[in-house]
C-alpha cells in the first residue's frame, strides 16, 4: 500500500542539520509569534542532528537536554518519540517499593531513555533493561542520498542536500552494513555505563528472562490502541513477567490528578490480578470487559474492580 501524500507532505521539508539552527528552532517553537511560522515552513530535521549533539563540545547536562528534545521530532510509527526527565515520579516511587536486589527490570518505550534516569540512579542493586520499539536509527548512503530505515525494514526517509523526503516507501531487508545512529541519551551514557537501550515490541518481544517488574508507561492509550490490541500487549508483557512479578501501566496527562496516572498488575498463578491504581488510569474500564476475561483479574477481597466498560 501506498503511503499517504498528505503525511508525506506534512513530514517531509527543508533541512538543515546544524546546532545553532535547532536550539533557535527549539526555542521558536514556544513563541506563540514564531511557532506557525516554522510549521508552514516545515523545517526538518533528521537523525544526523543526534550524532552531531553527541559529538558536540557542550557540557553533559546541555547535551543531554538537546538530544531529548530533538528526539520529540522524530517519529516511530505513527507516533512522535517522546521523552523528558523524570516523567512519572509516581510510577517511579512505586516500582521503587517493589524492587529487590537481584530483580530484572524492564521499562518499555523509553525513547532516548532519560525518563528512566531516576530508576537506574535508585535501583543500583538490580538489573534494569531499558527498551524501545525501535533502539537506533539505521541509515545507507548512495551517492549524494542518505537513505534511513524503520524497524519494518521500509525506507523511513532520504536525506537529499537540503530537504529531506519522508517517504515511508518499503526498501526490503536492511542492509547488513547499514549504519548506526544510537539513540540513548548521551547523558545517561555519560553517568551509567552500563546502561543499554535494547529493541523490545511490547506485542510480540521476548526477554532472554523473565523479569520481575515491567514499567510500560506513555505508550499504552485510548488514542493509539484499539482494545484488542492492547489487551495483546499487556498478555505479551505478562508473558515476560515472572511468576509474583508487577506490570505497572502509567500515563502522564493533564487530566488525571498530579497529572499522572497509574495501574500495577502482578502475576499470580499465572493470572495478573490487579492490585494497585492510582488516579484513574484511563485503561481501567477495559479490564472488566470480556477481553480481558481469563487474563486480568480483582485482587482478593476486593469488588469486582473498575466499571466496566463496553467493549469495542
Amino acid at each position: 500500500m501506498l503511503p499517504d501524500i498528505r503525511q508525506i507532505i506534512m513530514r517531509s521539508g527543508p533541512c538543515v542539520d546544524a546546532l545553532p539552527l535547532l536550539d533557535f528552532y527549539l526555542s521558536a517553537l514556544e513563541s506563540p509569534v514564531l511557532k506557525w511560522p516554522l510549521i508552514l515552513l516545515r523545517l526538518k530535521f533528521t537523525p544526523d542532528i543526534l550524532e552531531k549533539i553527541r559529538a558536540s563540545g557542550l557540557p553533559a547536562q546541555e547535551k543531554g537536554r538537546l538530544f531529548s528534545r530533538a528526539m520529540t521530532l522524530f517519529r516511530s510509527g505513527g507516533a512522535y518519540k517522546t521523552t523528558a526527565v523524570n516523567r512519572s515520579p509516581l510510577t517511579d516511587r512505586a516500582v521503587m517499593e517493589k524492587v529487590r536486589p537481584g530483580d530484572l527490570l524492564l521499562e518499555t518505550g523509553v525513547s532516548d531513555g532519560i525518563s528512566a534516569a531516576n530508576l537506574l540512579a535508585g535501583a543500583k542493586d538490580a538489573e534494569i533493561i531499558l527498551s524501545d520499539r525501535q533502539s537506533c536509527f539505521r541509515y545507507r548512503d548512495r551517492g549524494f542520498a542518505r537513505f534511513f530505515y524503520n524497524n519494518e525494514n521500509g525506507a523511513l526517509a532520504v536525506k537529499l542536500p537540503g530537504f529531506y523526503l519522508c517517504a515511508g516507501i518499503p526498501a526490503g531487508p536492511i542492509p547488513e552494513d547499514a549504519g548506526v545512529i544510537r539513540i540513548l541519551n548521551p547523558l545517561l551514557e555519560e553517568r551509567f555505563k552500563a546502561a543499554e537501550l535494547i529493541a523490545f515490541d511490547i506485542f510480540s518481544g521476548s526477554l532472554p528472562r523473565k523479569a520481575n517488574i515491567i514499567k510500560c508507561a506513555n505508550v499504552l492509550s485510548n488514542i493509539g490502541f484499539s482494545v484488542p490490541r492492547m489487551r495483546d500487549a499487556i498478555a505479551n508483557l505478562g508473558n515476560n513477567l515472572a511468576e509474583g512479578g508487577w506490570l505497572f501501566i502509567a500515563q502522564n496527562n493533564a487530566k488525571y490528578r498530579d497529572g499522572e496516572a497509574f495501574f500495577a498488575l502482578r502475576k499470580t498463578n499465572g493470572t495478573l490480578v490487579l492490585e494497585l491504581e492510582v488516579n484513574g488510569h484511563e485503561l481501567l474500564p477495559h479490564l472488566s470487559s470480556r477481553q480481558f476475561a481469563g487474563l486480568v483479574s480483582a485482587a482478593p477481597g476486593k469488588a469486582d474492580g473498575p466499571p466496566a466498560q463496553p467493549d469495542l
